[in-house]
């Protein structure tokens, strides 16, 4: 399904565009004495205390404020930031060590590296920066000689949030004609679900919900990828609020909430038309809201006629009594509120499902409530508020057309032989996509090629870094600037560098201002100072940004938007939608409603492979692919496993621990087995995150799924992959 051109809408700034702003086992490698001793920074001249503010860069709803304190030019404290009211002094778990673990870990990588072996044997020799960034600019001339820029690809995605370092080299690539990437892989099918019905994805804000009486977490794990939201969610439910958790998974999360509700995977669009259903039949719509502010009750009422409470039970597996409990006390309770974030999206009916869910606080009227509605992102509130315009791109780079390249098929489009110009060069930074891209086993491939040069910034040699020709170490947010928006909270933070780059590390930013010198390039906007872009960002005069400067957030490391007060922004409407009005049915939008339409699998993979794999975010010490590398961290973490029913353990005579390998006909995965009843029969799961290279087999979730795309949004059907078991 395509989504049809619309109207824009009032908001300057889309998810894509947001995103786009925002070392062990390796052969023949060393970085020097390691410890913290030789990594001292006595280059500083005047020993002194200083204390600055900084924030988590990682692809995370919280994004924590932090303090780092230096003392005779050695880091004294790291902590997280009390005066913020959401980090609350408290970084997760993933971060409490970061300075131990990253900044300063004997494996971190501080010199550049030139590949002396095969591609994937991690085999490097040091070398110089100016030699490397010489052969280099040496080999893209040729490339822009011989095919043109478009042979030339980016990739870059979340390990780096930041606004400066996250948007790196965007203006370099464009001034070279480079393939554009569609950093579409998470986020992006939401988001097209939700705009197409309310036009926008900001709605609730976190700490408004501690007014909720009915918490539904739709899809999240909030205890591991959104844990400052949970105390809020724990003084909800202090004063009387109700908490439903609705996952094919039953996580951490869900075993806390008071309510658990597990249909099969990939069901979610029919559970929410199947309470739409529910609440029209038995009338417990808010008929005056509806009529006020929404489009398309009528079809819609028609629409969900299918959707009754019998046939949605056997799309999701649940009983129909759990189906028309669930409309009804949703319905009633005042105020409701479902909270999303993006883990139910990866399924190739991933953007209807978001659209069904939309609809639901406009059809009861729950955002006529302090603390009711949806609470999904927050990123459109920085577009509004920052100035933009120093990173947007001169005129006539905005008039170059080149081909944009879905990052969910990176594998295809680097084994393709028919792509025209071949990706002859490819930069990676902020990304470790030999984990972290769907279809991995096809990925490597496209990386092995020794025509293919391949360039990665990294603080360590990734399983990505193994593949390159040429791997830099880049800086940690503790040795350079940047301004962190977040898409999930309405902080704004600053990041100043508490100590100067450790070995040979520099910022991004800087990697590509030698580059484009190498290049013998001389436009002024491929040389722009950071701390500068810092300043030009802040100089808004949005209501939004009343108060808060540059000289400001130095003081205090972070600001909260000054927001209305309260926050309430549906109450009569006022929808970013042309009309205003929440559109249930949208006639811009193909479907013009939201359909439930399984994926087609033949007979054959139905025989072959019986199992539909869900590949999570269900770590509690990695971030993606982030940390995971950290010997400390795998120890608490453990081995990788998968989680199998009773039924089908029993059928497969395998029980908790044994060794088994997963596998279909992209790959396969050594696991241990794990039985304690957190999936349906028929459903197994994985965590994603664990690099290959540290696996048994050298393999990883992303063996086993496909690069399928969503329905709209171009984002990753990952959780749509099928695979067969056995005992190892």
């Amino acid at each position: 399904m395509q989504q049809k051109p619309k109207n824009p809408s009032k908001h300057v700034l889309n998810r894509r565009q947001f995103i786009e702003i925002s070392g062990k086992g390796i052969a023949s490698l060393s970085v020097g004495a390691a410890g913290l001793g030789s990594l001292s920074l006595s280059a500083c001249e005047s020993p002194k205390s200083n204390k600055v503010f900084g924030a988590c860069h990682h692809d995370c709803p919280d994004t924590c404020s932090w303090e780092i304190t230096t003392e005779d030019n050695q880091i004294k404290s790291f902590k997280a930031s009390e005066s913020n009211p959401y980090t609350a002094g408290k970084l997760c778990n993933k971060m409490d060590n970061f300075h131990n673990e990253v900044v300063f870990s004997p494996h971190r990588l501080l010199k550049p590296l030139k590949r002396v072996g095969v591609k994937g044997s991690g085999d490097f020799a040091e070398i110089s920066w100016d030699q490397a960034l010489q052969e280099i600019s040496e080999k893209l001339k040729i490339i822009l000689d011989e095919k043109g820029g478009e042979a030339i690809l980016p990739f870059s995605y979340g390990g780096n949030e930041g606004i400066i370092q996250g948007r790196a080299g965007r203006k370099l690539f464009a001034h070279m004609g480079a393939s554009r990437l569609d950093r579409t892989i998470c986020g992006d099918a939401a988001v097209a679900g939700i705009e197409a019905v309310n036009g926008q994805t900001t709605g609730v804000m976190p700490e408004d919900i501690i007014h909720s009486r009915f918490i539904v977490l739709w899809g999240t794990n909030t205890l591991y990828t959104n844990q400052h939201l949970w105390p809020f969610i724990l003084k909800a439910k202090e004063q009387g609020a109700k908490i439903v958790v609705i996952d094919p998974f039953k996580s951490d999360t869900a075993m806390e909430a008071d309510w658990y509700i597990q249909p099969f995977p990939g069901t979610d669009t029919a559970l929410a038309l199947g309470l739409i259903h529910v609440i029209l039949a038995e009338n417990l719509q808010d008929v005056d809201y509806i009529s006020k502010y929404t489009s398309g009750i009528n079809e819609l009422t028609v629409h969900v006629q299918l959707y009754n409470p019998e046939n949605v039970a056997k799309i999701t597996g649940l009983d129909k009594e759990t189906i028309i409990d669930l409309a009804k006390s949703y319905a009633n309770a005042k105020p409701s509120l479902i909270r999303l974030l993006i883990g139910m999206e990866h399924q190739s009916n991933g953007a209807s499902a978001y659209r069904a869910i939309a609809m639901l606080p406009a059809l009861t009227g729950a955002w006529k409530e302090l603390g009711g509605g949806l609470m999904h992102m927050a990123y459109e509130l920085f577009g509004e508020a920052l100035n933009y315009e120093p990173h947007e791109l001169p005129q006539n780079l905005k008039e170059k057309t080149t081909r944009l390249i879905n990052m969910v098929k990176l594998g295809k489009v680097l084994t393709d032989p028919t792509m025209s110009p071949s990706i002859d060069a490819l930069f990676v930074y902020n990304a470790n996509p030999a984990v972290t891209i769907p279809n991995q086993n096809l990925v490597l491939e496209g990386l092995k090629r020794t025509d293919l040069l391949t360039v990665v910034l990294d603080h360590f040699v990734t399983d990505t870094a193994r593949y390159a020709d040429y791997v830099f170490p880049a800086t940690t947010p503790f040795e350079n600037w940047d301004l962190f928006s977040t898409w999930a909270i309405p902080y704004l933070n600053i990041n100043e560098p508490a100590i100067p780059p450790l070995g040979e590390a520099k910022a991004n930013t800087e990697f590509f201002r030698l580059l484009a010198k190498h290049m013998g390039y001389e436009e002024s906007y491929l040389f722009e100072d950071d701390q500068d872009l810092v300043k030009t960002t802040l100089d808004s005069n949005h209501p939004y940004m009343k108060g808060i400067t540059y000289k400001s957030l130095r003081k205090t490391g972070w600001a909260k938007f000054n927001l209305p007060d309260p926050w309430m922004p549906h109450v009569e409407g006022n929808f970013a939608t042309p009309t205003k009005k929440c559109l249930f049915y949208n006639p811009n939008v193909d479907p013009a409603l939201p359909d439930y339409i399984p994926l087609p699998h033949s007979e054959e993979d139905i025989i072959n492979y019986p199992y539909r794999l869900l590949s999570i975010k269900s770590t509690k010490h990695f971030l993606n692919s982030s940390h995971a590398n950290i010997d400390s961290l795998i120890q608490k973490e453990g081995k990788p496993y998968l989680d199998i029913s009773d039924e089908d353990a029993i059928a497969l005579s395998i029980v908790d621990g044994d060794a088994v390998k997963v596998y279909n006909q992209r790959g396969e995965v050594l696991l241990n087995a794990k039985i304690k009843k957190r999936v349906k029969k028929g459903v197994v799961c994985m965590p994603q995150g664990y690099w290959t290279s540290l696996m048994d087999g050298d393999s990883s979730a992303n063996a086993l799924t496909d690069d399928l795309l969503t329905d709209m949004g171009g984002g990753a059907a990952l959780q749509e992959a099928r695979v067969a078991i056995m005992k190892v």
